[in-house]
């Protein structure tokens, strides 16, 4: 059996979960043990394919602990399905749960790479859960085709819950669309806002946009 496997995937997983402490806002709640045993695994699993990271599928001829590396992936999907599916637990430590398994579905790892499997996962992490990665992720899967269908409508409703959220990114992603009437109306003023908003954040995608659209960026919204 071929598994795609990227070793930056222990890499998101811990960044996805962590946050800045800021005064007045919640703190994540921390890792439970399944968590960092799945986050041990897939560091497990990297170690195993060390030396052919970039491959886009590895086999056993490559001369890597293939059997080894898939079964402590699995070992960390199973505990991703488990927690994701888990709605007792705190909002945020099972929707960063629903962002990992969408993103094991996506890159195949430990499983066959689904994905719908990884839109459902991405979906509930994003618009119940409140995780803006997982927004940002399948926003830009809708938007892109990567799955082999555009959903333009789709990514900006995604792209609008991240800006909900805070998200300079996700503000970008829905004032670029907005500005070309991709996925909805169009509304340039309030897209223009959006993008200058996101690049007095210091996203810097968002003032290449304004450049390329003959804006003033306003670096700083006050």
């Amino acid at each position: 059996m071929f598994v795609r496997l990227f070793a930056s995937f222990c890499f998101a997983i811990a960044l996805s979960s962590t946050a800045l402490a800021q005064f007045g806002k919640p703190q994540p709640t921390p890792k439970s043990a399944d968590e960092y045993l799945a986050e041990r695994a897939m560091r497990d699993a990297a170690r195993l394919t060390y030396g052919v990271e970039g491959r886009e599928v590895i086999k056993d001829s490559d001369g890597i602990d293939l059997a080894r590396a898939e079964q402590r992936m699995e070992q960390a999907l199973e505990v991703y399905d488990r927690l994701c599916s888990d709605r007792t637990l705190p909002q945020d430590q099972w929707a960063r749960n629903c962002f990992a398994r969408g993103e094991m579905h996506r890159r195949g790892s430990g499983t066959e790479q689904d994905y719908a499997e990884a839109k459902a996962s991405y979906d509930a992490a994003c618009l119940d859960g409140r995780h803006t990665g997982a927004c940002m992720q399948q926003a830009y899967i809708s938007q892109k085709g990567s799955a082999g269908e555009i959903d333009l409508d789709h990514a900006r409703v995604l792209y609008d819950r991240a800006c909900s959220l805070r998200d300079a990114g996700g503000c970008a992603g829905l004032g670029n669309m907005m500005y070309m009437g991709l996925g909805g109306t169009r509304d340039r003023p309030t897209a223009v806002r959006l993008l200058q908003d996101s690049c007095a954040d210091e996203y810097a995608w968002a003032c290449t946009r304004l450049v390329e659209y003959g804006l003033p960026t306003r670096l700083d919204r006050y």
